[in-house]
């Protein structure tokens, strides 16, 4: 059986080439690393982005693939729709530094330059309300900076998921470092939830 770790990317992903190398990278711990390109920017709105996500969750599961998210910053709204989604074959999800709670404090600025993050923002605690205490909100981990002043802990935790204050300082940095370093601590979260 092979396992595809699907990332989504935040914000940053106008110039994704650094993350994309980082991606690639979890070739080394056994994993098919996909990154998927939300496009933020771009003036569509999130539905058609949604669906292109779930589509290539559906691709992989058709190739007899488990599928776990994996998702950054504004990543994350669009990772829990998937999940909610498709909880049923998508075996787990990593948030990193993600902007889950609050939307109303997302500012005015990426608002207009990021409608789609701010529509999937909006609607991030519906499909959350979808998930089951006992048997999904634990296939989630939420990992978020000791310090981060874009996206502060308390918007990030999920109730009910596992949350992880990992030692960094930073935004970019924490999402760098996690990406990387901090691989093989929430791979192993994931082939966990998975029983590889």
């Amino acid at each position: 059986m092979l396992y595809s770790v699907i990332y989504v990317p935040g914000l940053g992903d106008a110039n994704p080439r650094g993350q994309r190398l980082l991606v690639r990278s979890w070739r080394f711990w056994g994993v098919r690393p996909l990154f998927f390109h939300p496009k933020w920017a771009d003036g569509e709105t999130f539905e058609p982005k949604l669906e292109r996500l779930l589509a290539l969750i559906d691709d992989e599961i058709t190739k007899g693939r488990q599928v776990s998210l994996v998702a950054a910053s504004a990543g994350a709204g669009a990772a829990i729709h998937a999940f909610a989604a498709r909880k049923d074959v998508v075996s787990g999800v990593v948030l990193i530094a993600g902007w889950v709670n609050s939307p109303e404090s997302i500012g005015a600025g990426y608002r207009r330059k990021n409608p789609a993050f701010y529509e999937s923002a909006r609607e991030v605690q519906f499909s959350l309300d979808k998930l089951d205490f006992d048997s999904d909100r634990p296939r989630i981990q939420s990992r978020q900076a000791l310090v981060d002043p874009i996206v502060p802990r308390q918007f990030s935790q999920v109730a009910g998921a596992r949350s992880v204050t990992v030692p960094s300082i930073g935004h970019a940095f924490t999402i760098a470092t996690q990406l990387l370093f901090g691989a093989p601590f929430w791979l192993r979260f994931l082939k966990r939830v998975q029983r590889w």
